[in-house]
């Protein structure tokens, strides 16, 4: 094949600008993530119970579910866990079995249980299971707040952002946390309805007519998929009060005739605040294989469409965006790609001394980079970190094939015969110093479960560019290596030099190894006896945040968490240095979380609010308190 090649110039030439072509083409198509996309064979399935206890999830919730699931065809084993207001299930599927296509399955019979849950069970969730420690962030996460109540913001987020959000091409899902349910108080008095003949119980009958819920299947567009739900209830309190009700005599009464109606809402005693006002926490997921900067640009129009038509004062604040961090990573990446290239291109220049020799080993290199992308892409593995970690892991190996082959070109006369001999003769050496760095790839093949699929994509890509440097120096360099200007480059006191350490070295060769071997022993027991085990991030990337958390015994009143967490919360808000104020709470718990601008941060001030918290929050009775400080704003991140 080399003499082959080495024979048809024009046609590695057409060949090499194909892969380059193709090349270019998958890396504007190749979907960026921040993490590597895992789709094991297991899925997960939540719902929530508000109030009720494990027992009561268990029986009503949990075993129903479960029994449910249980019949779907490819499911292995489910395992659930009933906790205080929840229930979580671990669905194992059989080897082979289409992760896609069982979880339709599961979500098909699990809407023929919605009728029979209990009322106040809900967020029915049936996700892929993610390892721990792979979890992707949300793409994106916004605060939607405006003067209004937390029932109203809810409900325009269910019916409006949603959604629009939720149609967004990538986007797999939209959650929603914070907010409250909205309903409608219907009151009677029991006197009037005797009187008129209308037993208490026509009413209900009549409530429960005019809603009508009917799950009619699921509609699926590509890779996302939705339910299709028919909804028939009234749409206003007009709307509710007209319902007819029949009475003694056969005499029709209007609803609000018998009753008062009004609209409520109910907060499960849970809140949400930002800056002292009810607020949204909206979530964006992304599709595995979508691309994240795509997605999120689109998510971003969605949502400046979709403003106007809101009532005036709803605000959207965007909270966090994995597609900016990915951003600044390939930026960084650029950046330090194109340091690397004019290092390499430095060192080439000075070593070789022949332009056409420099170009012959870049153009190689390129070609070879060209081709794992578009393998990436045709496989489907989308670029992140542990994938572009394993094409620069080959980078070396591509510059230095080439290189070795080039080198050898000085030595034979430029001829397609003489080129073809040369790299014939160097194959062996090439191959075996490229199947050596292989060998780290072994071990991958033993790795299972979690572990296999999150570096598979990784060793994926660095075998494809091993592959590809061994083809590119062999094939493509003794082809297109006419004109290459190669000669003898003599380095005479870099020779001398050399070749007396070499001498030295092997006439004190006992002297040599011991010296080496306490140089080794010295830098092992510096990295085992200096080198702290834990995290190196440090706080790269993080903000200052103080947290108060206060918690009450179970059973408690859950209107002390609210006052007390409002109490820390109008102590914090509106003060010079701080950027945001987030409180939550649940019956049992809530927290105060402080966000500080990037000059407060480095003042004294987390110091100060952190010091009066913590006074404050001990004068609450009853309860446990905490407060902590995280981020570079404290020296250790510690708290009281």
């Amino acid at each position: 094949m080399i003499a082959w090649s080495a024979r048809r110039p024009a046609v590695i030439w057409a060949a090499s600008v194909a892969v380059l072509l193709a090349g270019a083409v998958a890396l504007m198509r190749l979907p960026l993530a921040t993490r590597p996309t895992v789709e094991l064979p297991r899925l997960r399935v939540a719902m929530s119970w508000p109030g009720a206890s494990a027992e009561l999830v268990e029986t009503w919730v949990g075993s129903p579910i479960e029994e449910a699931i249980q019949s779907v065809r490819g499911v292995e084993r489910v395992e659930s866990e009933s906790g205080e207001g929840y229930v979580s299930l671990d669905v194992e599927l059989e080897p082979g079995t289409s992760v896609q296509l069982a979880r339709l399955g599961i979500l098909e019979r699990l809407e023929l249980l919605r009728k029979e849950f209990p009322p106040g069970a809900s967020g029915l969730a049936v996700s892929n299971y993610v390892p721990e420690g792979l979890e992707e962030e949300p793409l994106v996460s916004y605060t939607v707040y405006g003067p209004y109540t937390a029932g109203t913001l809810a409900e325009l987020v269910d019916r409006l952002v949603k959604p629009r959000l939720a149609a967004v091409p990538g986007v797999s899902g939209v959650d929603a946390m914070g907010g409250a349910i909205v309903g409608v108080s219907v009151a009677y008095q029991p006197e009037k309805l005797r009187q008129l003949g209308v037993p208490p119980t026509r009413l209900r009958e009549v409530l429960a007519g005019a809603r009508a819920v009917e799950a009619l299947g699921v509609e699926r567009a590509g890779a996302s998929e939705r339910r299709v739900v028919l909804r028939d209830v009234p749409d206003a309190l007009e709307a509710l009060g007209a319902l007819p009700v029949p009475g003694a005599g056969g005499k029709i009464h209007r609803l609000d005739e018998l009753a008062t109606i009004r609209r409520e809402e109910d907060n499960q005693d849970r809140f949400f605040r930002v800056n002292g006002r009810p607020a949204v926490m909206l979530r964006v997921a992304r599709l595995p294989g979508a691309d994240a900067i795509k997605t999120a640009t689109a998510v971003h129009a969605a949502l400046d469409e979709l403003t106007p038509k809101l009532p005036p004062g709803v605000r959207f604040e965007v909270m966090a965006d994995e597609s900016d961090r990915l951003a600044t990573q390939l930026d960084d990446l650029a950046r330090r790609g194109a340091m690397a290239i004019g290092g390499v291109l430095l060192v080439l220049a000075l070593t070789l001394q022949a332009p056409g020799a420099v170009l012959l080993v870049l153009l190689s290199a390129c070609v070879a980079i060209a081709g794992p992308r578009s393998g990436l892409y045709l496989l489907g593995i989308p670029a992140n970190l542990l994938t572009l970690a394993g094409l620069g892991m080959g980078v070396g190996i591509l510059v230095q094939n080439g290189l070795v082959v080039v080198d050898r070109f000085r030595t034979v006369p430029d001829t397609a015969a003489a080129r073809a001999e040369s790299a014939r003769k160097i194959l062996p050496a090439v191959l075996g110093s490229t199947l050596t760095t292989a060998v780290v790839l072994f071990p991958f093949l033993y790795l299972q479960g979690d572990t296999r699929a999150a570096f598979v994509p990784f060793a994926t890509a660095f075998a494809l560019a091993l592959g590809c440097s061994i083809l590119t120096s062999v094939v493509l360099l003794p082809a297109i290596g006419r004109g290459h200007g190669m000669h003898r480059v003599r380095w005479p006191r870099v020779e001398r030099a050399y070749t007396r350490t070499v001498i030295r070295l092997v006439r004190w060769r006992w002297a040599t190894l011991s010296v080496t071997t306490l140089v080794l022993g010295g830098l092992a027991w510096l990295a085992y006896a200096k080198v702290p085990r834990s995290s190196f991030s440090g706080w790269w990337g993080q903000r200052t945040t103080l947290s108060a958390r206060v918690e009450f015994p179970s059973g408690s009143n859950p209107e002390n968490v609210d006052r007390s967490v409002a109490e820390l919360e109008k102590f914090v808000v509106g003060i010079p240095g701080v950027e945001r104020v987030e409180a939550q709470g649940t019956p049992d718990a809530g927290y105060v979380r402080v966000l500080f601008t990037d000059a407060a941060a480095k003042s004294v001030l987390p110091y100060q609010l952190q010091e009066e918290l913590t006074i404050r929050a001990t004068l609450i009775g009853g309860a446990a308190v905490s407060v902590q400080g995280y981020g570079p704003g404290f020296a250790n991140g510690g708290g009281a």
